[in-house]
């Protein structure tokens, strides 16, 4: 364990099971960590991709490339929060706030909409960050062990995590989120603005109070953690193949996965395919309420030094992440498809705000778009398949895909294996909606 980390929840052993074989969609950090995961209870696994994070490939499209690379244990705040209905409509005119949305997707996303507005109430908000809590409250427990597995301790920075309230009126609206955390068990510290200033004397003094979370960390370098993830997959007997999945056709004696051309028989399945794992679910007959968040991020090279630790300005919408490599600010929200191009004022508006935040940072460097699978309520959907029991669901854990993966490997290792839940999945099932 490193200096400054929480104790990790202890996971009870895997338990002996019969041997089968499992093919997973996706080789993003949630399908890498399920498939060794799967693995280590004794599995064969086929691992499928189109672009696996392997040297000289393309894997910097996929979401676990570009994240903010911050372990979240904090994060089970929702996306949707009451008063977002006032406060949508204006949201989404802004073209430059934290919240936007691409116009011609509107009509297709009005179901996702109406239950994201439906997840604000404070009701509803509060079952979801209970629902949130649990898994979070596993999830060092379930990624340790792969850390440990790969080789990729080295990767962890353990500095914490900052949140910052320019105002009194910001910071006091954060108090029913700041006591939600509290209830679920979320070690924090709120810090003055002197104890700000001493952390972060590059930042301008543009806040009124910090939250530190204490336990976060990041990961210096998420390509490099998802090649060894990989690594140590094929290692231990791992076939990967590189193809688009198409579909999942279900016959009385197992499965075949049909990728665009070959197939993959297999006795279960995890569709984990992040953004594209709704149209590869619609194929088999699942019609789960997902959509696409376009995520940005600006780098700016040489400037990891700037801050201690990861930062957010939660109105702002976005991190700024210390890395080896550089400064790395990412993060907003903008619902869309997958088949728009970057739209530059995104990561411009990214720059700026940097800029605002951190006057001395130097030029901005690699800008970057990929796929958040995001569901209304911001809970993953973990489970088997309303169509077919053999077919586990993995995906649409939105912005803390990075920090659940571990324990959302665990959670499907134990459902192939017949062994009961860690957790209440009821809230997770694919149908919910």
């Amino acid at each position: 364990m490193l200096p400054g980390l929480a104790t990790p929840s202890i996971l009870p052993p895997l338990a002996a099971v019969q041997r089968t074989s499992v093919g997973v969609i996706g080789a993003g950090v949630v399908g890498l960590s399920s498939a060794l995961w799967l693995q280590k209870a004794g599995h064969r696994v086929t691992l499928a991709d189109p672009a696996p994070p392997v040297a000289g490939g393309s894997y910097e499209q996929a979401s676990s490339f570009g994240n903010a690379c911050t372990m979240a244990f904090g994060a089970c705040i929702p996306v949707a929060s009451p008063g977002i209905l006032r406060a949508l409509p204006r949201m989404l005119l802004d073209r430059h706030g934290p919240l936007s949305i691409n116009w011609s997707d509107l009509t297709g996303l009005m179901p996702w909409l109406a239950s994201f507005l439906r997840a604000a109430s404070p009701v509803a908000v509060s079952r979801i960050a209970g629902v949130l809590g649990s898994l979070l409250r596993l999830a060092e427990a379930g990624q340790a062990p792969l850390f440990e597995d790969a080789r990729a301790t080295h990767l962890k920075r353990p500095t914490g995590c900052l949140y910052l309230y320019r105002s009194a009126r910001s910071f006091a609206r954060a108090q029913p989120e700041i006591a939600l955390r509290r209830r679920e068990g979320v070690r924090m510290r709120i810090l003055e603005q002197d104890e700000v200033r001493a952390r972060e004397p590059n930042l301008a003094p543009l806040y009124h109070k910090g939250l530190l979370f204490e336990d976060a960390y990041s990961i210096d370098n998420p390509l490099a953690y998802a090649q060894q993830l990989l690594r140590c997959f094929i290692d231990r007997g791992g076939e990967v193949v590189t193809a688009r999945v198409r579909t999942i056709d279900r016959g009385t004696d197992g499965l075949t996965i049909r990728c665009e051309d070959r197939s993959i028989r297999s006795d279960h399945a995890v569709l984990a395919a992040g953004a594209w794992s709704g149209g590869i679910a619609r194929s088999f007959g699942d019609h789960i309420r997902l959509s696409t968040e376009r995520g940005y991020h600006v780098m700016f090279p040489g400037e990891g030094g700037l801050l201690s630790a990861p930062t957010c300005y939660p109105e702002h919408g976005f991190y700024m992440t210390p890395l080896g490599e550089g400064l790395r600010a990412a993060g907003t929200v903008e619902l869309g498809g997958l088949d728009k191009p970057a739209r530059e004022e995104r990561t411009q508006v990214i720059e700026r705000v940097t800029r605002e935040l951190l006057p001395c940072i130097g030029k901005a460097g690699r800008t970057w778009l990929g796929f958040r699978p995001s569901m209304p309520d911001s809970l993953p959907v973990i489970g088997r398949s309303p169509s077919d029991a053999r077919i586990i669901h993995a995906f649409g854990h939105g912005h803390i895909g990075l920090t659940l993966a571990g324990i959302t490997g665990r959670l499907v290792a134990d459902m192939i294996g017949g062994q009961p839940p860690l957790v209440d999945l009821t809230p997770l099932r694919a149908d919910r909606f």
